[in-house]
């Protein structure tokens, strides 16, 4: 659907979405196969930087008036209800209604997408004063240490009441098994990528469920699969009109032509230097795929655990829509 394809998102729904939010969206947009895909800049990303004291940074983006696209998708907000892709393929798409009261063993919150600092709120608003069923295992892993602490600030994260729900560092992990994977044929509703399915499945994990927003956090209440419908409201959620920025992880670069040594644990490898590519390559075709198929960043890499040293170093913590 999407390949070479760049995806703009436009339309009155568009101003009721956050900055985070957007990215979440547009963070899929890999899964869909899209070159790129963008949102315009407008009041919403105003606020957005205003309240990361980077407000001379804004300047408002949108397509012209009587701009021509090749195709036009009109998606009617009204009727969407709870999906759950299944595995192996964010395709596998059916409704949460359809699968409803099938068990669970885990729920994975946060990590790349869905991950900011407004949905650690909405997770801890829907889980006050609640418990997480003792057969479900939670995974909680913000986007990023600035959201954290600002969570943190606003002691929200007490709100997440139960037990068995592991704080992975902020960065890459569940998504591509490297870490908090579920029990081997475990259910997990998770709003990781999709390519969490796809990595569990290479890791001997096929009973890999993803879903988005809130039926996972009455799952991990009910300890199976639920739909929220009727059975939360979430309480208006003020965004901050400005955040507490805590710059002092971040190491200035070192001065031009010093040299630095940078300190890393035996796990930790260097990345090995390739020779420049030649102006052709030639080799043999392994597999040709035709047809409707989409492939995210993790996919065609069928990479072995002695490969994760060399990722980590470059995953690191830098996600779409950590704030």
């Amino acid at each position: 659907m999407a390949s070479n394809k760049v995806f703009e998102y436009t339309g009155p729904g568009v101003a009721t979405l956050t900055v985070p939010e957007r990215a979440t969206i547009t963070n899929m947009g890999a899964e869909l196969g899209a070159t790129t895909s963008v949102f315009p800049s407008d009041e919403k990303t105003k606020e957005f930087l205003t309240a990361q004291d980077r407000a001379e940074a804004y300047a408002p983006l949108a397509a012209d008036a009587d701009a021509v696209y090749d195709q036009v998708v009109q998606v009617d907000l009204s009727t969407l209800e709870p999906l759950v892709a299944c595995p192996h393929s964010p395709d596998a798409v059916k409704k949460v209604s359809e699968l409803e009261g099938m068990p669970i063993h885990q729920v994975a919150i946060g990590s790349c997408t869905n991950s900011s600092w407004l949905d650690m709120m909405k997770v801890a608003a829907i889980l006050k004063g609640k418990t997480v069923a003792d057969n479900v295992e939670m995974v909680i892993a913000p986007g990023s240490r600035h959201g954290a602490e600002h969570a943190g600030r606003q002691r929200r994260p007490g709100g997440y009441a139960g037990r068995r729900r592991p704080y992975p560092g902020m960065g890459c992990g569940p998504c591509i098994g490297m870490g908090q994977s579920p029990c081997t044929d475990g259910v997990s509703p998770a709003d990781l990528q999709p390519e969490l399915q796809r990595t569990l499945r290479h890791r001997q994990r096929p009973g890999c469920t993803c879903s988005a927003r809130k039926p996972r956090q009455i799952s991990a209440i009910e300890g199976v699969l639920a739909n929220p419908l009727g059975k939360v409201e979430l309480p208006d959620i003020e965004w901050p009109q400005a955040f507490k920025v805590n710059d002092n992880a971040v190491v200035a670069p070192a001065p031009e032509g010093e040299d630095v040594e940078v300190i890393k644990g035996p796990n930790i490898k260097p990345f090995p230097l390739a020779k420049p590519l030649k102006d052709t390559v030639e080799g043999k075709a392994l597999i040709v795929v035709e047809g409707q198929h989409h492939h995210g960043p993790h996919h065609a890499l069928r990479r072995p655990a002695s490969a994760l040293p060399l990722q980590h170093p470059l995953s690191g913590g830098l996600l779409p829509d950590a704030l």
